[in-house]
C-alpha cells in the first residue's frame, strides 16, 4: 500500500490521497517542522497539504523501506524531494512514518519523524 499511497501523493491530487485515510484520521507532522501540531479528519489532512503546497510548488514522495510492525502499525521510510519556485528552497530529505491502519484498512493515524530511528523508539522496536 505504500507505493499507491505515493503514487496518489505524487500523481492524483488531494482527492486521490484521502482515498486512503480513514475520514478520522489524525496526522501528526514532524514536531520540528513549521507546520507541527495535529491535523484531524479529511478536512484536517486537506489543511495540512493545503500549507505545504503554499510553501512547496513541486513535491513527491518516493518509499524507501517498508517495516511491518503488526497488523496494524507499518513504518515507512520515505525520500521527500520539494522545492519552493519563490524562495529556490529545495528539501531532498528521509522521513519515516509511522502508519496506524483501522479496521478497514485505512490510514486512522500518520505519525512524522525526521528518522527512521525516532519511528521505530515510537512503535517500540530498535534497529
Amino acid at each position: 500500500m505504500p507505493g499507491k499511497i505515493a503514487r496518489s501523493w505524487n500523481d492524483g491530487g488531494i482527492d486521490d490521497f484521502l482515498e486512503y485515510l480513514d475520514p478520522d484520521v489524525e496526522w501528526r507532522p514532524t514536531a520540528e517542522g513549521p507546520l507541527a501540531g495535529v491535523y484531524r479528519g479529511h478536512d484536517g489532512a486537506r489543511d495540512y497539504v493545503g500549507r505545504l503546497r503554499e510553501v512547496f510548488d513541486e513535491m513527491s514522495i518516493e518509499p524507501l523501506e517498508v517495516i511491518d510492525v503488526d497488523d496494524n502499525h507499518v513504518i515507512v521510510v520515505n525520500r521527500i524531494i520539494a522545492r519552493s519556485e519563490s524562495s529556490g528552497m529545495e528539501l531532498d530529505a528521509k522521513w519515516a512514518y509511522l502508519t496506524t491502519l483501522g479496521p478497514n484498512k485505512k490510514v486512522v493515524r500518520f505519525e512524522t519523524f525526521t528518522d527512521k530511528a525516532q519511528a521505530l523508539e515510537a512503535a517500540g522496536l530498535r534497529e
